[in-house]
């Protein structure tokens, strides 16, 4: 089962960065960019380190390693430098860290230190896991252990910051599939959200904070990105959380749900909320996101590796130079993309409450035969959403109550009408009073 390498990324920071250290410090032309900054011959790698130890799921003591790539001391003018944990996939079942060597490597040349490492394998499939004979206790079992070695791994990378020169305000970590799966999970999910969906976990494995190894330096996850990836539940991205991401996804994928599903489709296996469950989230808590999906895309080979290495290196480049955004692509075509000014602008305030109302454009557009209409109010107000024919003859009312103030979504299907350019129309109003605060009208085409 191994996984074809689609690398992806976790991002992680302190949370004392002002904005002239985004702006100045590692906001560098050519550098951690679309182009490599160092040659091959100028990168140092060093394999098979030991991180942790801990016990496997039959019993045997495992001795966990990393190996590592970054421009050499001599060559680079910078002191300390952004480090990336690349955690490799197969469906906690198979893979190693030399999966995620090419991976690592590119981004060496880039300017970052990058690393790979080894977690804990196994749990009681019963052959093909596909097959849904499985124990799904024993694979969330095999998630946490997962969770508790790739953090132990961040503890080993703090505490030797300094012989690598790595910049431990500047942490990033990912992985594909089921790495993809650890790096949302470590990022969203504490202690308590994973004893309220498996309480007996903690018991039996120990805590998330102090397995594997017995360091404690202390570390905080502020951005993820993820390819084929999910969490338990989505609401684990809470409303004060700082974590933007990055996704990618097949919408069809079968092992780890687009929506919200089960873990290789078995119902009795572990729950999971998808990339598209997560961009939901983000867009109601307005936080910078992105999302490439494939409509009718299986599981990882829906991008190819260069694509998803680009997207994600201009994600990583636009929050080194503090540009967040809210971005949706389809299929290399991009929907949606706007602004929230500067990851610590974003940061600094209640990002849950929009300071405007505001209408969005449709995504996708054109539809067909679904699509989504996006928007804010910036208090408790009556809102009025309705779909118009180009004759102004009124289709369907998606939204007429009162809302607190916040971004929502509403879905427009389209029921048996024709081809053609349909215009939505908001409307908030005082309650009570009615009185007309704000309206805005978009247009939006549908093909059949």
């Amino acid at each position: 089962m191994k996984r074809l390498v689609y690398f992806l990324l976790v991002f992680v920071f302190s949370t004392n960065i002002t904005g002239k250290i985004f702006s100045q410090q590692y906001c560098i032309t050519g550098r951690f960019d679309t182009t490599y900054y160092f040659n091959a011959l100028q990168i140092d790698t060093l394999g098979n380190v030991q991180f942790g130890q801990n016990t496997d799921w039959l019993g045997s003591t495992i001795n966990l390693k990393f190996i590592i790539a970054y421009p050499k001391i001599s060559v680079d003018p910078l002191n300390k430098r952004p480090f990336i944990l690349l955690i490799h996939g197969g469906g906690f079942i198979d893979g190693d860290k030399y999966d995620m060597k090419p991976v690592m490597l590119d981004f060496a040349m880039r300017g970052y230190v990058c690393a790979s490492i080894d977690y804990r394998l196994g749990w009681q499939t019963n052959g093909d896991p596909t097959n849904c004979l499985g124990d799904g206790y024993s694979l969330a079992k095999a998630n946490y252990r997962a969770y508790q070695d790739s953090k132990a791994a961040l503890r080993y990378f703090a505490a030797n910051a300094n012989t690598y020169k790595i910049d431990t305000a500047y942490f990033f970590v990912g992985g594909i599939s089921a790495g993809a799966v650890t790096s949302l999970m470590i990022s969203y999910a504490n202690q308590q959200d994973i004893n309220s969906v498996y309480p007996s976990l903690v018991t039996e494995l120990g805590s998330l904070d102090s397995a594997s190894n017995t360091l404690t330096n202390r570390f905080t996850i502020k951005c993820a990105l993820s390819s084929s990836g999910g969490v338990f539940d989505s609401a684990f991205v809470k409303a004060n959380t700082k974590i933007p991401a990055i996704m990618f996804h097949g919408t069809l994928d079968p092992e780890v749900p687009f929506n919200t599903g089960f873990a290789y489709s078995c119902t009795n296996y572990v729950r999971t909320e998808g990339s598209n469950e997560l961009k939901k989230r983000f867009l109601h808590l307005v936080k910078p996101f992105e999302i490439d999906y494939v409509p009718g895309g299986g599981h990882e080979n829906y991008y190819p590796l260069p694509y998803v290495q680009y997207r994600s290196i201009l994600f990583l480049k636009r929050y080194l130079c503090n540009n967040a955004r809210q971005i949706i692509i389809e299929n290399y075509t991009t929907l949606f993309d706007s602004s929230l000014g500067a990851f610590n602008g974003v940061i600094a305030r209640n990002e849950s409450v929009p300071a405007e109302y505001r209408l969005y454009q449709n995504y996708p557009n054109p539809f067909n035969p679904i699509t989504i209409i996006r928007y804010q109010i910036k208090d408790s107000r009556f809102v009025t959403l309705k779909v118009y024919d180009i004759l102004g003859r009124e289709i369907e009312t998606l939204v007429k109550e009162l809302q607190n103030a916040g971004t929502y979504e509403a879905q427009f299907t389209e029921n048996q009408i024709s081809s053609g350019v349909y215009f939505y129309y908001l409307e908030v109003t005082e309650p009570g009073s009615q009185k007309l605060l704000f309206k805005d009208v978009k247009r939006m085409l549908l093909i059949k």
